[in-house]
């Protein structure tokens, strides 16, 4: 069985003999250049600790034509810079912090309108010049494929000063609502060539639209205007046949969840523990919705009781289908190379058993 069909078998809530793992955050630049003597500089790292990856179908989703990357400063510990996107940035040189973001493109109506200027879905720039030999290739894949994006909130919060932006919901909620339908849209426009053409195994909305304590709008604005467009693309993904359609945000997205799953949306990840997500109360109230995440990094970090305490939850989920354990973020320098592989060899063990 390839990697591909365990993965369609477990979202689909069956069983398998050869259970895959992954780490679908991936893994920090720091852990793996602290790792690097033992992975190798050049070696997958995904392959090293037998993990599958989901592949990203390379579309490019940004900007059309990109905006020239234009260095302001810098010194030995930053970087100011106006990247791709038209943010004015602080780049750290020796960390994969987010950078610290100064300016945003869109400062009022007028600048979005000039922004849909670089968003036209049919560029043909966005997709990659070997695209045939590509669908050739996909055709005949053995590992699982993804379409990848940004989700409409997260347009807004990437484009917009994230205080202004909150306050639009009040000020001019006709223009957020205009920037979710436009983002959907583009997405559907930018991706049917390739649903026509290609099979799909997974999409993945990138949203964050969450703190530790819940989502960054109300309830009320989520139903009123979020849910309309995640309806209208579900919709229109799963006539493509497409299955497993996820939402990524960080933080508690507990109060909007039952409106994100009767939106169409059939999976979360990557549910993280900090903000009090947890999987297994996530599946008791949505025993449907697939999970991808959801062990707790710094408990595993922490060995001993703690860890297989995190290990005992995996079990118990990947039993009843439609989950894959993962980090509930990217793996962090903090663990060791030999604690993460202690990890994975005890992980493999009880879901073996």
């Amino acid at each position: 069985m390839t990697t591909r069909e365990k993965f369609l078998r477990v979202m689909d809530f069956k069983q398998v003999e050869d259970f895959p793992f992954t780490e679908h955050m991936g893994f920090w630049p720091e852990t793996r250049e602290a790792w690097k003597d033992k992975v190798g500089k050049t070696e997958d790292i995904f392959k090293h600790f037998d993990l599958i990856h989901v592949q990203n179908v390379p579309i490019d989703f940004n900007f059309v034509p990109a905006f020239k990357r234009e260095i302001i400063e810098e010194t030995e510990e930053w970087i100011l810079v106006r990247d791709e996107q038209n943010c004015l940035k602080k780049e750290f040189k020796n960390s994969s912090a987010m950078p610290h973001y100064i300016e945003f493109p869109i400062k009022s109506r007028e600048d979005f309108y000039q922004i849909k200027e670089r968003m036209d879905p049919y560029s043909p720039e966005r997709y990659p010049a070997n695209w045939d030999e590509l669908v050739k290739e996909y055709k005949n894949r053995n590992y699982p494929l993804q379409l990848f994006i940004r989700g409409p909130f997260a347009f807004g919060r990437d484009f917009i000063e994230f205080n202004q932006y909150m306050m639009l919901f009040y000020d001019d909620k006709e223009l957020v609502a205009e920037m979710f339908e436009f983002q959907v849209d583009f997405m559907m426009k930018l991706w049917e060539k390739a649903l026509n053409e290609i099979e799909v195994d997974m999409v993945y909305i990138g949203e964050d639209m969450a703190y530790k304590n819940g989502p960054m709008v109300s309830k009320e604005f989520f139903e009123e205007l979020i849910f309309p467009q995640y309806k209208k693309l579900t919709t229109y993904l799963k006539s493509f046949g497409v299955k497993n359609i996820f939402l990524d945000s960080d933080g508690n997205i507990d109060v909007i969840l039952p409106l994100i799953v009767e939106s169409g949306i059939d999976g979360i990840l990557p549910m993280e523990n900090a903000a009090g997500m947890d999987p297994l109360k996530v599946r008791e109230q949505f025993p449907e919705l697939r999970m991808i995440g959801g062990l707790d990094k710094m408990k595993i970090a922490k060995g001993g009781k703690l860890m297989e305490k995190e290990i005992q939850k995996a079990k118990v989920l990947c039993a009843q289908g439609g989950y894959l354990p993962s980090f509930d973020h990217s793996v962090p320098p903090i663990l060791s190379y030999e604690d993460y592989k202690e990890y994975l060899r005890r992980l493999k063990l009880q879901i073996a058993n």
